[in-house]
């Protein structure tokens, strides 16, 4: 029998059996209905964890790694715009493509991570294109997969490692 990975917890919630962290199952695109800048998304984080949502007031932005180990070429869903994004099937479908992290350079710029492309990269933090985030709660046991690095997005004009 093969273990299941990712459980639906029933409540709102996905449990990674491999990683021990627990992520929401919609990101803020499918709660919210819109794209969020990294401000927006951090007062959404502190209304998420006021309202204790699925029981736990502990949510947070992912670390870039915890983002990645989320990636599966093998299967995939839909994003809003009927992309493929290769995180399991256990998600809700029609969400964002990539991520907020809680990695920040200063007031400027905060990592997103791509879902699509498994790579990622610092966008401006009143930036909106595209952009949702996936909380996650838990502390991430990396002892199975092993991720010592996020490959980067490149900007081909600057090299400024930005989306553009």
């Amino acid at each position: 029998m093969t273990e299941q990975r990712f459980v639906d917890n029933g409540d709102g919630t996905v449990t990674d059996s491999w990683t021990k962290l627990m992520w929401m199952q919609e990101d803020s695109f499918l709660k919210l209905k819109k794209f969020l800048t990294y401000p927006h998304a951090k007062r959404f984080l502190d209304k998420f964890n006021t309202e204790s949502f699925a029981g736990h007031n502990d949510w947070r932005f992912p670390h870039k790694r915890e983002a990645h180990s989320l990636l599966d070429k093998t299967t995939s869903i839909k994003d809003k715009y009927d992309i493929d994004i290769y995180i399991d099937p256990v998600f809700t479908i029609g969400c964002g493509y990539d991520t907020w992290t809680c990695h920040t350079r200063g007031k400027i710029t905060a990592y997103a991570y791509s879902f699509s492309s498994g790579k990622g990269g610092h966008k401006e933090v009143d930036d909106t294109l595209n952009t949702s985030v996936r909380f996650v709660r838990g502390e991430f046991d990396n002892t199975r997969l092993k991720i010592t690095a996020v490959p980067q997005v490149k900007d081909m004009i600057t090299q400024g490692g930005g989306w553009r």
